[in-house]
């Protein structure tokens, strides 16, 4: 699933003039990115008022009437019973095709939003120059110099307004911030335990242990760097490799250890960044390599609604009255609905100690 930053919407609704009291009146958020071959889904939500203010600024938009029309043809998508907010609709009924124009209409309360994308055409990767990168620690030094690694080429599609590079280490695991709560509970639970030795029955304390011990595994097995295959990968800086293993000695709670480490990988197994539609390569960099193993490297042809909110998605943070925040195409509302084709390619990377790879091609 994309990224997709909701809580910079937001920002718009926050900036106001200083002088201004008058809380901004509740807004819906739309999340949708359309693509042929997957179900169409929508994601809603709704600002909160200050008076309901929590974290997420925003709250699932459950109960709405959520309907996309394409070629005259109207189709009612359906509220997903386990997640309050998502509707989708399955392919086989509303197949999302390249060329064609699909609309949105969204109606809650005296709510209503529309949007429209038009999907483009399909996007193939035709010359890839290198399948298997070798990391030597001197380029660490060469950061000016260094030559970038791999370069990739494609065919130009229509109705694209630019693309989306997107590379992911994929043997990196890691839970979402969400589960950053339960890292405290972690800490709550050994804290307890000691508190309750020699005070509480054995039964009481094995309960607790086992809690303990399952949380202790869920996190080894969702927050960590070690393959299916049991050897664990390494980071390509000898700098980053000595930072992560200091994480254990650290004079810090469990909890805590394991939610800088989420934290870590969060912000290194996945780069994206775009490219102009007048451009048809794209390289594969050392920055934004930063572990050894497999990548993909995904190429989105986007339409105009998807580029340029992902071209403008942290304007609203300069603090200049002249910044108008995200650029959004939504009558009504705020976010997205947009529309890519993608194609992909995988590369092996590895540290230099390891000597010379073969050249494995895999599409």
């Amino acid at each position: 699933m994309i990224p997709f930053l909701l809580f910079l919407a937001l920002l718009t609704l926050s900036c106001s003039n200083p002088t201004e009291v008058e809380s901004p009146p509740p807004a819906l958020l739309v999340q949708a990115y359309l693509t042929p071959g997957e179900d169409p889904r929508v994601v809603l939500r709704q600002t909160l008022p200050p008076e309901q203010f929590y974290d997420g600024r925003e709250a699932p938009l459950s109960g709405a009437q959520v309907e996309v029309t394409s070629n005259g043809q109207r189709y009612l998508l359906s509220e997903d019973p386990a997640e309050p907010g998502a509707y989708a609709l399955p392919a086989a009924q509303l197949a999302i095709e390249s060329g064609r124009t699909y609309q949105l209409q969204v109606r809650y309360q005296q709510h209503q939003l529309q949007a429209s994308t038009t999907v483009p055409d399909p996007v193939r990767i035709t010359e890839i120059s290198a399948d298997s990168l070798v990391y030597f620690q001197l380029f660490g030094d060469l950061f000016g110099d260094l030559t970038h690694p791999g370069e990739f080429r494609w065919t130009k599609p229509a109705n694209t307004a630019g693309y989306v590079v997107r590379i992911e280490a994929l043997e990196v695991r890691n839970l979402p911030v969400t589960a950053d709560p339960l890292t405290g509970d972690l800490d709550t639970l050994i804290a307890l335990r000691q508190r309750l030795q020699g005070q509480a029955s054995a039964d009481s304390l094995a309960a607790l242990d086992q809690q303990i011990e399952s949380l202790r595994k869920y996190f080894s097995e969702n927050i960590s760097l070690v393959r299916a295959e049991g050897d664990t990968m390494r980071w390509l800086r000898d700098r980053q490799q000595e930072d992560w293993d200091e994480i254990e000695g650290k004079d810090w709670s469990e909890g805590k250890k394991w939610r800088e480490r989420r934290q870590i990988l969060n912000e290194n197994n996945v780069v994206d960044y775009w490219i102009p539609a007048d451009t048809l390569r794209g390289d594969y960099w050392w920055l934004g390599l930063r572990f050894e193993g497999e990548y993909q490297v995904v190429l989105h042809a986007a339409d105009q609604n998807y580029f340029d909110y992902f071209t403008t998605a942290f304007n609203g943070l300069s603090g200049d009255d002249g910044d108008k925040g995200p650029l959004f195409h939504v009558e009504g509302g705020l976010g997205l609905f947009g529309s890519y084709t993608e194609d992909s390619f995988r590369v092996q990377v590895y540290r230099g100690s390891l000597g010379q790879p073969k050249l494995v091609v895999r599409r």
